[in-house]
């Protein structure tokens, strides 16, 4: 009997159109270089309208969103490939924070005596906490939602971007100066991201789906939350992170209020 045909949000021409944006191009590392760069300097100097110019900067959207399409439309080699072009996009990030600060250091840009990991706004981004959870599982169902309705403006693939860059040159900034627990308090808010925006992408395409979308691939997100979930206790419970970052509640130059304890 042959498969029945798939939902509309998840046929095989919607996947075609979002994997012919996904192209690991010159352009693309381009793109978030210049990402990596602007999260850097925002991070350093604590600014936040840098560091929302580094998250529009970048095109994560698209290769992000390719892996969820694919998985459902049974495109198994199109999903590895958005998630590939999308993990290197980020290493070439983490390269480009990593040289700014280290320029930036080596040029006196930077004070010598400047403690760079008590900038209030890296400080978040190196403590994932719930609310880290909850700003991703937005990302992955906006995302995944404007995807599908060709809807591919700048502001969309912000959402994206908010859960990821800042979380990348972060943890470049933590790697320059040595600091160990906070790049990795970093590389766990990444991965916890790119994690929670694929698996919410699953979710909102099985939704949209009715009864046709109820399929095994339902408990990609479910194990997904699970684990992240899983591993967020046990970094707090191990003190690998804090609950909170220790300089929440501080307002930032930028003016930024931080989350409170």
């Amino acid at each position: 009997m042959p498969a029945p045909p798939l939902p509309r949000l998840m046929d095989h021409d919607t996947v075609d159109k979002i994997a012919s944006q996904v192209q690991l191009s010159g352009s693309y590392l381009l793109f978030m270089a210049t990402s990596g760069v602007l999260a850097s300097v925002a991070l350093l100097s604590d600014s936040v309208p840098i560091l929302i110019g580094s998250m529009i900067v970048a095109p994560l959207m698209p290769p992000l969103a390719l892996v969820p399409f694919a998985l459902v439309a049974h495109r198994r080699g199109e999903a590895g490939r958005g998630l590939r072009v999308a993990l290197i996009g980020l290493a070439v990030a983490f390269a480009a924070a990593w040289a700014t600060t280290a320029v930036m250091t080596a040029l006196g840009v930077v004070a010598p005596d400047a403690v760079l990991m008590e900038q209030p706004l890296l400080q978040e981004r190196v403590h994932p906490g719930w609310w880290s959870m909850a700003a991703a599982v937005a990302a992955g169902l906006a995302g995944t939602t404007a995807q599908a309705g060709e809807k591919t403006d700048t502001l969309i693939g912000t959402v994206a971007a908010l859960a990821l860059v800042p979380a990348v040159g972060a943890s470049a900034i933590a790697v320059h100066v040595g600091e160990l627990a906070p790049a990795l308090g970093g590389l766990l808010l990444l991965g916890m991201n790119v994690g929670l925006i694929v698996g919410m992408g699953i979710v909102a395409l099985l939704f949209s789906a009715g009864r046709r979308g109820l399929r095994p691939l339902a408990l990609v997100p479910v194990v997904v939350v699970l684990v992240v979930g899983l591993l967020l206790a046990w970094a707090q419970s191990t003190g690998t992170v804090s609950e909170t970052p220790p300089n929440a509640g501080v307002t930032s130059d930028a003016g930024a209020v931080q989350n409170p304890r």
